[in-house]
């Protein structure tokens, strides 16, 4: 994720705020440390349990809230796939990618359940975009390898 104000890159932890907030609040602490041990008014206050950008200092709840929002459709997709109900898991999925579309996961599952469901093309696609956003993807590399050699061994039959 990024600052929609000066573009500092957040990493979550997979699955969890908590990471950023703890990170984010270490970095309250000390720069409230450094601030109360140079000046002797207390301008700065840690008591705001608000997420903010290390560099600008923007509020990032609203940002941390989509990005929870998509992880929860991203759950219930997964939910949906193990009880096979691809279409559902593919309609979850993509409101997953409407929030937090630069999210390599999403993109290779949106792919497993495009193939799941016979749309090969839809399926290349989306493993595709889920290396550009993540080159160490094993979800999507190990498909696009399996297509592409599922396409030689096609090939060299006909021969």
């Amino acid at each position: 994720m990024k600052c929609p104000v000066c573009g500092a890159v957040y990493r979550p932890i997979k699955g969890s705020r908590v990471g950023i907030e703890q990170r984010n609040n270490d970095y309250k602490e000390k720069t409230a440390t450094i601030s109360a041990s140079s000046s002797s008014s207390p301008l700065l206050s840690t008591a705001s349990s608000s997420p903010t950008c290390r560099r600008c200092k923007v509020d990032l709840s609203d940002l941390f809230r989509l990005h929870d929002q998509a992880i929860w459709y991203h759950r219930q997709a997964l939910h949906l796939l193990s009880k096979g109900r691809y279409p559902e898991a593919a309609t979850h999925n993509n409101q997953a990618l409407a929030l937090y579309y630069s999210n390599a996961d999403f993109h290779a599952l949106a792919g497993k359940l495009s193939a799941l469901q016979g749309e090969w093309r839809e399926a290349i696609a989306s493993w595709q975009q889920a290396l550009k956003f993540d080159p160490q993807n094993a979800i999507a590399s190990d498909s696009l390898q399996m297509i592409k050699l599922m396409t030689t061994l096609t090939a060299n039959r006909k021969r």
